[in-house]
């Protein structure tokens, strides 16, 4: 195993590993969205999905075994910003080189999107360490929204952070990655 990875579009038969993922609790309780197991709703999903034009996601392998999900949704087109989602279904997703697919999203966000800005929210439940990790990947602390999000009763804080592109352009070098997530080169 090389920790190689690769991005494949999500077709149908991603369904029942993607909604395990997905309700899967350790998952599902950092998501700001629930969701039902129902693999004939997933498959809809799915469909639904491929034919959006402000939605771009994709499987996340490690040495082409599934590993998670990434996505990225254009939620200002006038003003080219969008967010990204990451869910590390299996360990592999979660070491080696895997943690690095931000690389792959930002390079496709930034250059194949034309985007011009990240704004990014994650629970406070998430790991202290993907929090402090954000402004060593280039994302600027836009600040804390408390008790934002209300999820079984229990009050949470969302964490904004954001991205330029010019910041990721001035940051990327550090990371080595240049192609983005269909393995197209931007240098």
């Amino acid at each position: 195993m090389n920790g190689v990875l690769t991005f494949i579009p999500p077709t149908e038969e991603h369904a029942q590993i993607l909604l395990d993922w997905r309700t899967r609790p350790d998952i599902a309780d950092q998501m700001l969205s629930e969701v039902p197991y129902d693999v004939e709703r997933q498959k809809a999903w799915l469909r639904r999905c491929a034919e959006r034009t402000d939605y771009v996601h994709r499987v996340l392998c490690v040495d082409g075994t599934p590993s998670g999900h990434v996505s990225i949704t254009i939620t200002e087109p006038a003003w080219k910003i969008a967010t990204i989602g990451v869910l590390m279904g299996e360990k592999a997703g979660r070491v080696g080189a895997a943690p690095l697919n931000f690389a792959y999203m930002l390079n496709h966000v930034f250059f194949t999107l034309g985007l011009r800005k990240v704004v990014n929210h994650i629970l406070g439940t998430n790991s202290p360490r993907l929090l402090k990790g954000q402004p060593m990947i280039g994302y600027r602390p836009v600040g804390v929204l408390a008790r934002q999000v209300v999820k079984d009763g229990r009050e949470i804080d969302l964490h904004v952070f954001e991205m330029l592109a010019d910041d990721w352009r001035a940051t990327r070098n550090r990371f080595g990655v240049y192609t983005d997530m269909d393995g197209r080169e931007w240098r």
